[in-house]
């Protein structure tokens, strides 16, 4: 579970992260690679489709995707439609509140992932 959260920082399972994470439904936390994103839209603040596909092997009910502490991260149309497709929720939010909401999420008993921007 996510515990807090500041500029450049979160908690995750008593482990502090200095960059963006990635954490799949079995808990797994993995640093985020931001290079299909940046390939394909010349910046790391736009969630590609390629970026997700990772996230989707283990079939999330629901991906949660923290935006930053200022909520500037997007997710793009090709990744909202991958979701789509493939029948996962989508929520986005800024990252105090989608780490909420995951921890809200899980002890729902819901199957859950998330990626989370750190920064901005």
């Amino acid at each position: 579970m996510f515990g807090k959260t500041q500029f450049g920082m979160v908690e995750f399972g008593h482990e502090n992260y200095h960059h963006d994470i990635i954490v799949k439904t079995d808990g797994n936390v993995y640093k985020r690679d931001k290079t299909p994103s940046k390939t394909k839209y010349g910046t790391s603040h736009i969630l590609s489709a390629a970026e997700i596909i990772p996230v989707l092997t283990d079939l999330p009910e629901v991906l949660v995707v923290g935006c930053g502490q200022s909520g500037v991260l997007s997710v793009g149309e090709d990744a909202k439609e991958l979701l789509s497709k493939e029948g996962v929720e989508l929520v986005d939010l800024p990252t105090p509140k989608a780490i909420e909401l995951y921890n809200e999420l899980k002890e729902q008993g819901r199957t859950v992932a998330a990626v989370i921007h750190v920064t901005c």
